[in-house]
Formats: structure tokens, C-alpha cells, sequence
């Protein structure tokens, strides 16, 4: 009986211990993944002239999102 005990136990550390190594492999991607998307978008803004990310941050302060359309309007003021 304690064989069986031990083999269970085994197999159930062994278990967690694959989940644990697959979701950290899922997080490190993911993390790679935000890494890129953050470097594109920074990319972007250096290419933006001053002008266009003054425009484009003032259009972005002027907008509200809206729960039941799920998109952006225009705040009212």
C-alpha cells in the first residue's frame, strides 16, 4: 500500500512540476511577445514628428471610451 502511495504522490509532483515548466515557458514567450510589441510602438513615436505626437496625444485626451458601444467618443464638455 505505501508503494502505491509513493508512486502517486510521485506522480502528482511530477505533474505540477510539468505544468510549472510549461507555464513558465508560456510567460517567457509572452514576455518576448510585449517586448516586441512595446519596441514597434516606440518605434513608431520616434518616427512621429513632434507635431503629429502632439496631435495624436491631444486627440487621445479628448476621447472617452463608452461601455455600451465599446468604442471611443468624443467627451463632452
Amino acid at each position: 500500500m505505501a508503494a502505491w502511495v509513493t508512486l502517486i504522490f510521485g506522480a502528482c509532483i511530477g505533474v505540477l512540476l510539468t505544468f510549472c515548466a510549461l507555464f513558465l515557458d508560456f510567460v517567457k514567450k509572452e514576455n518576448k511577445r510585449t517586448q516586441e510589441i512595446n519596441n514597434d510602438i516606440q518605434s513608431k513615436i520616434d518616427v512621429m514628428s513632434p507635431r503629429d505626437f502632439y496631435i495624436n496625444k491631444i486627440s487621445q485626451n479628448n476621447l472617452v471610451w463608452d461601455r455600451h458601444t465599446h468604442t471611443y467618443k468624443k467627451m463632452e464638455q
